[in-house]
Order: C-alpha cells, then structure tokens, then sequence
C-alpha cells in the first residue's frame, strides 16, 4: 500500500465513532453500583442495559452524550472540544452561540454581535465541564442553542443540555464570576451573524495578529485536553475538563458547595486492617494504598479531585472503616494540591495465617481469620452489603 493510500484511509476512519470498554465500567467493578448514565441518556437506546451494559454500534448514532455523563470514561471516541476551545481564544468580547452538528439554520442566531461555532454531535455530548473551560478561556457570554431540540431525534437529550447549563450556571454564580451561560429553547427573531465550524475557523489577517498576542490562551486551551484520554484508572472526561477549568478560574470562594458534581471525601476510622482492598478497588485512583514490606508500615493516600463518589471503596470495605461525604464545599476538594494521607500506621503479622495487617492493641490475627475462628462455616462479607442484603 502506497503512502498515499495509507494517509487517506487513515482519514476515512470516522474517529466520532463511540467505543465502549467494558472492563473499565464501574459495574464491571461493583456489584452493588446503581449507575445508570449512560443507558439513561442514550436518545436510540444503543446502550444495553447489563453489568456491565454493552454498546449496539449499529444503533449509536455518536450523539457522543455518553462521553461526558460516564464517570470513569469507559465510552471513547474522539470529540470537538480541543477544536472548540482553540477556537475560543479568537474570539475577542462577543457572545459565542454552540449549535449541534443537526441544527437546521446555524447561519443565524440569537445577535448580529454573536458568533455561532458548530460541533458535530450533540451539545449534550460537551459536558459542564467544557462549559466551565470556555469561561475559563474568557468567554463572558455562551449561549447553547436548544431551539430545534424539538423536532431532532436526538430530542430527549434537552433536558440533559438544560441540566449542565444548570450546574456550570450554579458554580461560577457560587462563585461570583460575572460569566453568562444560558440555554435557549426559541429565537423570536433569528438575524444573521456568523458561523464557524469548530475544526476550521475563519482565520483572517487580523486573527493571526490577535492570535500571535493571545498565544497565552492558546496554550492553555490546549493544555486544558492534556490528559484527557481514554487511559486506565483516571476519571472521565468532563471531570477532568472540570478540573482544569478550575485550576484557572481564579479567585474561587472556597465555602461554595458542589451540588450535583458527584464529588465526595472521606474518612477512615481506627477499624482499618489495611488490607488495600479499597485502594485496588478505587476506579480512579482516588485513593491508592502503599506498603512497605522491610520497614513494615503503610499508608493510605486520598485526592478528593479523583474521587467521583461511587462509594465502591464503601462497598468492599470488610470491617466498614470507610465513611463518605457526598456534599463537600470546594475548600475540602481543591484547598489542597495533592493527595492527602488518611491513614498510616504501623504493620504486624497475623498470627495464623501470617498475612500483614495494621497494628492494633490487643490483635493478633487479621479480621478474616478472627471470623473464621468464631464461625467456621460462615462466609465473611463486608458489614455494608451484609445490611442491604438484610433491608
């Protein structure tokens, strides 16, 4: 095959075409999750509902609504977002309108003084956290074009489009950043102004002046997707979106609460074994366990930025050692930089089955064993599932 050949199959390949890895699915890992994102928002019912679900590729239609709403990015495929957020840094103190890649007129829009970018996809597949990455670029006023949600057959996708204008609206007004983000359902009198597709914007003299003297923000629009892949363990893509947004959005209050981000923190009280289940378990790595086994000590270590709130650490937690706030303020989240020790301590040998446990006064064999001795024909499960199994 020619080099030629070659380069253009490779541009034939429709990156928008969504993936699913099954394996990185949070039921894939919990038993006990209730997630339910992505078959909840899918418009053609593509997303079978399982545990895991499993993707119909001939159904999708690469809305791309399930990228943003998975929380730990088990949907790939590629989006318009990196494009989108360069092409915000050429926009200079006018209204930006987003319209879906199925609008009907995007030449026209809601202001002569406004200009429309186009995506391909659905608005609902950018997610709050891009909302929150356009303000961060400076973008004072954004305006998502809902107006043919109606007759789109994409249409039961509205109200998750209302739903993140919503919660990027309650953050930057939580934190009193004069930044405008409304959804609008009707244009009374549509004018002309205009449009730009997100991959390839207009680039005139001029733009190129501005570019050269903004190359700042160009580089922090890029540095904003850095990061944002399909790799193992991390969290999805809008919470990592989010996370950058915020990074640059100065001057954040830091009493401001976090309704509806799914973040939460944790404790860990004296009943850990420290066996490091919780750690293996955490889909993020939100909290990740350490031992050494020369010097006989561990730790445990939380970043609240990661944790996403599954409460799958809860769920396999043996001796219910771990307790979870699920409405945070911002200080408890981003007041610190890096992950947080939240137990540590000394290791001892189990007198039976010789397995590493964490130093208690008056223990001598690990939780498993112990049960084994008071209830040799019991099966040892985790005090959480062992309530809901009883409610």
């Amino acid at each position: 095959m020619s080099l030629l050949n070659a380069a253009e199959r490779f541009a034939s390949i429709d990156r928008s075409q969504i993936t699913l890895d099954p394996k990185r699915c949070l039921h894939a890992q919990d038993q006990h999750s209730d997630c339910a994102a992505c078959f909840e928002i899918c418009p053609v019912q593509a997303i079978v509902i399982g545990k895991p679900p499993s993707l119909d590729s001939e159904k999708c239609e690469s809305c791309l609504a399930c990228l943003p709403v998975c929380p730990v990015g088990a949907f790939h495929a590629d989006d318009d977002v990196a494009d989108l957020l360069t092409s915000a840094t050429h926009i200079e103190d006018q209204t930006v309108e987003l319209l879906c890649g199925l609008h009907p007129h995007p030449e026209s829009g809601v202001g002569s003084e406004s200009i429309g970018i186009q995506i391909h996809g659905c608005l609902a597949g950018l997610g709050t956290g891009t909302l929150l990455a356009l303000s961060a670029l400076g973008i004072k006023r954004l305006t998502l074009r809902a107006d043919s949600c109606s007759d789109c057959k994409w249409h039961s996708l509205h109200s998750q489009l209302h739903l993140q204008t919503k919660k990027a609206t309650r953050f930057l007004s939580a934190n009193e950043k004069d930044i405008s983000i409304i959804c609008v359902d009707e244009i009374e009198t549509p004018v002309e102004r205009p449009l730009w597709g997100a991959k390839d914007p207009p680039l005139s003299r001029r733009d190129l002046f501005r570019m050269m003297a903004k190359q700042g923000q160009v580089a922090l629009a890029r540095a904003m997707e850095n990061g944002v892949t399909a790799s193992k363990r991390q969290p999805g893509r809008d919470r990592l979106r989010l996370l950058s947004a915020v990074s640059h959005l100065p001057e954040l209050d830091s009493s401001a609460g976090l309704n509806e981000l799914n973040f939460a923190t944790l404790t860990i009280s004296q009943a850990c074994t420290a066996c490091g289940t919780c750690g293996r378990a955490c889909p993020t790595e939100a909290l990740r366990f350490e031992k050494n086994d020369e010097a006989m000590t561990h730790r445990l270590t939380f970043s609240a930025q990661n944790c996403i709130g599954c409460d799958l650490c809860e769920h396999v937690c043996m001796p219910d050692a771990i307790s979870l706030n699920h409405a945070p303020i911002f200080e408890e989240v981003f007041g610190v930089k890096e992950a947080q020790v939240v137990e540590s301590g000394s290791l001892v040998r189990c007198d039976r089955c010789k397995s590493l446990m964490a130093a208690r006064d008056g223990m001598k064999l690990c939780p498993l064993c112990e049960y084994r001795r008071a209830h040799p024909f019991g099966s040892m499960m985790p005090k959480k599932v062992l309530r809901e199994s009883r409610s």
